[in-house]
């Protein structure tokens, strides 16, 4: 018997990105810093396949409301599902006062709404949501509702997978999972530290069952990755492998990066000025040049807009009509992207990723943690994201860094590239000259590399618009400066050059001159990325995985003393290398000029350091914050 089996997702977890499925309840995962304010106090999901493949899911939740802190949020519970696939109704709801006074939600009270796009990104999408409105919920109180969700088309045929991940960030007194299914269909199970309380067949049924409690909820930790790498879980799944799922999303989507005469005319015309370059100089490689420009075409000329209709969730546009509209989602600018590559003969796979903190895997697959989707070149081993639209080609954001992929052309487990200190560089000169007033004039010069390019171009995008004024407020009044200046930049969409940053800036004093007196070295208008680090101090300890960085920042001060004072002391020299971290700072002085050069290098073996790495970086802190600190002392 063949089931069109449906995929279900955890309670209450909405999932980003490409997938955005029918999600119903609130589960112990994500509901946000205000954990302890509130409990789980009973959860009851039942799921049943029916032979034809319909799937019919019984949830109940159960909320204790603990603070009046969480009174709003709890006042209400929001419940998407996706119209198109399947049915939700709300079948019972109300609120149990503190008295034990039972008081049902009103019939009007309970609504259906379309997706909220307040967050900013252009949306299409058929998700929608019922709203259930509680009444007099008041710390004390409990929210009960029962909802019913019939999912009747399958995003793959054949597919359907539960994903429960439960955080240690909530308080969950009872938690029941229930699964009944034909004996003859095959599903495979990653349970971990969760007690299975029932398996048994019943007249040609399989009934299985999964309890889960924690009364001892953790405070969610400063950087810790997706709960889901580490927490208890329940994941079943029809696909034996990741590789079983990459073939099958890889037949659903084959079709839609066709090279039709329309693709095959854009990247002739794209590509048309990369044989005179490449001529020009005979050390490049024409498929490779031909790729960049394609690349840097899509990523300025595709809009994002996020398309979510029927199984669009997962699902490209075919690229003709990406190529007509000129937008699309991450995985439209992916299949238009394959179709421009396969015009010029350059071969290219769609990669699943995580394009948050998730950095592991499931066994089986069960859409998550993927919830993004980028472009591999086999030839190259290359990343490519071109919905990054500042990334130059070959470089890859931060988030994506160090994280497992599927390449479902080639039916196989990748992953992106590790971590490298040369591929997230900042480089800054500075030169200051103290007036005999206090103030301080001053030039500065930086350079980015890797993904903290991508990073300063967004962040300085409109710096040479009506946005500067503000831009330069913000960066002097995040060190506790006061002041003017300008900001210039290479321009920011140009992908093929380097970028580069320069400002000029006056201070206010911030010390009496002449003295005596003594100060630190300031950070002016330069980005202040050691300054910000000394700001951030480490946290006392981890107990489960968390991201750290692999960075490389160099900064070089020229320092000029007015006439009217004179320098009499200037800080130690510091040097330090233990544990993957270097760190050297020098101090000169000449005729009245001090020079200082600060070079950070930090690599990890990896974006994730797991719980005994913190160490390495409080010993280096206490040596990095008392270099920094230190002063010049003039008279």
């Amino acid at each position: 018997m063949k089931f069109a089996l449906q995929s279900i997702s955890s309670l209450g977890a909405v999932l980003l990105g490409f997938l955005l499925l029918a999600n119903v309840g609130i589960t112990s995962a994500g509901r946000g810093e205000l954990e302890s304010l509130s409990a789980v106090e009973r959860a009851v999901i039942t799921e049943t396949i029916q032979a034809d493949g319909t799937v019919v899911e019984i949830d109940e939740l159960t909320t204790l409301v603990k603070s009046q802190l969480v009174v709003d949020a709890e006042s209400q519970a929001d419940l998407p599902y996706n119209s198109t696939l399947s049915k939700l109704e709300v079948l019972e709801a109300y609120t149990i006062t503190p008295k034990g006074e039972k008081i049902s939600v009103a019939p009007n009270a309970i609504r259906t709404v379309e997706d909220d796009n307040s967050a900013g990104a252009a949306m299409f999408s058929d998700q929608k949501h019922k709203i259930i409105i509680f009444p007099k919920v008041t710390p004390g109180s409990k929210t009960y509702y029962k909802t019913k969700l019939t999912t009747f088309k399958p995003l793959l045929p054949g597919y359907f997978f539960t994903r429960l991940t439960f955080s240690p960030n909530a308080e969950v007194l009872s938690y029941e999972y229930s699964l009944n299914y034909p004996e003859d269909l095959k599903l495979y199970s990653d349970i971990k530290d969760v007690k299975q309380a029932r398996d048994e067949v019943i007249d040609g049924v399989r009934h299985v069952s999964y309890n889960y409690q924690n009364l001892k909820m953790k405070k969610k930790e400063q950087l810790q990755v997706a709960s889901s790498d580490f927490s208890p879980h329940i994941y079943i799944s029809t696909f034996a492998s990741q590789e079983d799922f990459a073939k099958a999303y890889e037949a659903r989507i084959a079709d839609k990066s066709l090279v039709t005469p329309d693709i095959q005319k854009m990247a002739d015309e794209i590509t048309k000025d990369v044989d005179k370059k490449v001529a020009a100089d005979k050390m490049l490689n024409l498929k490779k040049e031909q790729a960049r420009a394609l690349y840097n075409w899509v990523s300025r000329n595709i809009r994002y807009v996020a398309i979510y209709l029927g199984d669009g969730g997962i699902v490209p546009h075919d690229a003709t009509s990406i190529l007509k509209n000129r937008y699309g989602d991450c995985k439209d600018h992916n299949a238009l992207l394959i179709a421009l590559l396969a015009a010029k003969g350059i071969n290219a796979s769609s990669a699943l990723i995580n394009s948050g903190v998730a950095y592991t895997l499931p066994k089986y697959p069960v859409i998550g943690p993927f919830n993004h989707v980028i472009t591999y070149i086999p030839a190259w081993d290359l990343y490519l994201d071109s919905t990054a639209e500042m990334a130059p080609f070959g470089t890859l954001p931060s988030s994506e860094i160090d994280k497992p992929t599927l390449l479902t052309k080639l039916a196989k487990v990748g992953h992106t590239p590790k971590p490298k200190k040369e591929d997230s560089k900042i480089l800054t000169g500075i030169t200051m000259q103290i007036e005999k007033d206090g103030r301080i004039k001053g030039k500065t010069h930086t350079m980015y590399f890797g993904s903290a390019e991508i990073n300063a171009r967004y962040r300085y995008e409109g710096a040479e618009t009506t946005l500067s004024e503000k831009l330069v407020r913000s960066d002097l009044a995040k060190f506790r400066q006061t002041g003017e200046g300008k900001i210039t930049t290479s321009y920011v969409y140009d992908l093929n050059e380097p970028f580069t940053t320069n400002t000029e800036f006056t201070l206010d004093a911030i010390a009496n001159v002449p003295g005596p007196g003594a100060i630190a070295i300031p950070v002016g208008l330069a980005p202040g990325e050691l300054a910000l680090i000394a700001n951030d101090r480490p946290p006392e300890k981890f107990t489960v995985p968390y991201t750290c960085a692999t960075k490389w920042i160099g900064e070089s001060y020229k320092i000029g003393f007015p006439s009217n004072a004179k320098v009499t002391r200037i800080p130690p020299n510091t040097s330090y290398k233990k544990g993957g971290i270097e760190y050297e700072s020098t101090y000169e002085e000449s005729k009245n000029v001090v020079s200082v050069t600060r070079i950070l290098k930090v690599q990890r073996p990896g974006a994730v350091c797991h719980p005994a790495e913190l160490q390495k970086w409080k010993d280096f802190y206490q040596v990095f914050i008392k270099d920094m600190r230190s002063q010049i002392f003039y008279e």
